[in-house]
């Protein structure tokens, strides 16, 4: 046991099937029967405790008949709340039990309707809970720095209406690692800030759980779950519900980190996962269900800034890049001309047609490549490198355009010459009647990363003797790995141009065969 690899641990976390752990946490009551039957087919053991009507007598009543007053008259038709529907369902006090007054949230999916009941919001905390969503989160933020003060704003707030000792934003990368981009906390704590966490930290099948969920919460790490109780051959399906049990791993890696109660929300861009805002507290913390959805009002907010930030980003960086990609165009057509009137052969260039080149995407070397024939301007990898480099680009990449900024890891004699060309950006365009395939090509040199982690990235399992179990890493401490051979990543708006770039070199490729 003490050789299973990372890998095995991981494929161990998705094979856990978060969403049938037939058991919830003890801070609530669920009922739950198959889509578009209203009968009770499982509930959650403590019934009795919250509805005063044990769970065993429940299985197989029609909720109507363990709760006259519901659905609400508000719900049209009267049974729509017991088939498919996108989005939960909050009805404030509605019921009451040996613990008070209960809230209900109904969720339903294709399999089953779940209804969850917990501790009705205080009537001192409703003003609160249900006062709008602040008109500054409304204002979308332009620059760089307007963004990192919204992300902060954000921060503070929540932290503010949560009571939670830390409020952190956390946003996915590319390769599917988070990042602490912003942070609101109490004195005394560590700060996250700025560091990386492991994709593993958050398996696939948890993060599919996300996109279903606004919020989840658990209020005690510590908590003995509560079992759900099912008719014969029903598996309940908690895709969908808010108190759903917890997984030990997960349990495991909030005691790891020295916490007990633990609060998230989605941060959902076209149907994509684009991060988490995660809520961390020492003791245990739970949120009535109305300040819960209070504060998912809050990141759903959050996430239409996100979406206008990136848009404004993206439209500046077309305005930007037209300029250079002109400036580039009119350089190429002049270099066409000499040619063409036999000023020159065909290594010969227009002398603004380097810079153009160099200026486009920021890069410290770049090359024409027109058939055998090569043209260098600034820092380069020899004539035979770059060579090698479209010969590859020709055998294993069929996209016309490709990005890296790890030479080396995909096409390892770029090694080699890492010190210029680390990073490659490579526009070809090809064959049309008689012009021959060009390649543009851009290089920057290696820039080596410091990648600041909450603990080693390298350590993301531990084994339990005493348990016999795999355990997530213990340690958060800030880890710092230095990588070589990588150069400074090519920006979106790097791309932008380049895609731009080629689609107007095409064109003029068009109209001149259109021409003959």
């Amino acid at each position: 046991m003490s050789e299973l690899s990372r890998q095995g641990f991981l494929t161990e976390c998705e094979r856990e099937q978060l969403h049938h752990a037939q058991a919830i946490q003890p801070n609530g009551a669920l009922l739950g029967g198959m889509t578009g039957d209203s009968r009770l087919r499982f509930a959650s053991v403590n019934l009795a405790d919250w509805i005063g009507y044990p769970a065993e007598a429940a299985l197989g009543r029609s909720l109507v008949e363990l709760l006259p007053d519901f659905p609400p008259s508000t719900d049209i038709p009267a049974d729509a709340w017991m088939h498919p529907a996108t989005g939960k369902r909050l009805y404030p006090d509605l019921c009451s039990g040996p613990r008070g007054s209960l809230d209900g949230l109904l969720s339903c999916n294709g399999r089953n309707w779940l209804l969850e009941l917990e501790t009705a919001l205080p009537a001192s905390q409703q003003r609160e809970a249900y006062r709008p969503v602040t008109h500054r989160l409304y204002r979308m933020p332009y620059t760089e720095t307007d963004w990192t003060r919204y992300c902060q704003y954000l921060a503070d707030e929540l932290r503010v209406a949560s009571g939670f000792e830390r409020v952190m934003i956390y946003r996915f990368r590319d390769d599917g690692c988070g990042e602490v981009i912003s942070e609101s906390l109490i004195d005394g704590l560590a700060p996250y800030l700025g560091l990386r966490y492991p994709a593993s930290d958050i398996p696939q099948i948890a993060r599919q759980i996300y996109l279903s969920n606004r919020h989840r919460q658990i209020a005690d790490a510590e908590a003995i779950p509560v079992p759900i109780l099912a008719d014969e051959g029903v598996l309940a399906d908690l895709t969908l519900s808010d108190l759903r049990a917890v997984s030990p791993v997960h349990l495991d890696y909030l005691k790891n980190m020295g916490v007990t109660a633990s609060l998230s929300f989605s941060l959902v861009l076209k149907e994509r996962l684009w991060g988490l805002i995660a809520c961390h507290h020492r003791l245990p913390r739970a949120l009535p269900l109305p300040v819960r959805e209070r504060c998912a009002d809050l990141a759903q907010v959050f996430t239409l800034a996100i979406s206008g930030y990136q848009s404004t980003r993206s439209l500046l960086d077309i305005g930007q890049s037209d300029d250079a990609i002109a400036r580039l165009i009119d350089a190429l057509h002049q270099t066409d001309l000499r040619r063409r009137r036999g000023m020159g052969h065909a290594e010969d260039t227009d002398p603004m047609l380097g810079e153009a080149l160099l200026a486009m995407v920021g890069a410290t070397g770049a090359a024409l490549v027109e058939d055998r024939s090569i043209v260098s301007f600034g820092i380069t990898p020899d004539r035979a490198a770059i060579r090698a480099q479209v010969d590859w680009l020709q055998r294993q990449v069929s996209a016309p355009i490709f990005a890296t900024h790890a030479l080396s890891l995909v096409f390892p004699p770029a090694a080699a010459c890492a010190d210029c060309a680390s990073g490659l950006l490579a526009v070809r365009v090809g064959r049309f009647a008689e012009t021959n395939e060009r390649a543009f090509l851009w290089w920057r040199p290696e820039q080596p990363q410091a990648v600041y982690w909450a603990g080693d990235p390298r350590k993301t399992n531990l084994f339990d003797p005493q348990r016999q179990i795999l355990s997530p890493r213990s340690s958060f401490e800030r880890w710092i790995e230095t990588s070589s051979s990588h150069s400074e990543p090519w920006s979106n708006a790097d791309l932008l141009c380049a895609r731009k770039f080629r689609s107007l070199v095409l064109h003029d490729i068009y109209a001149e065969i259109l021409r003959r």
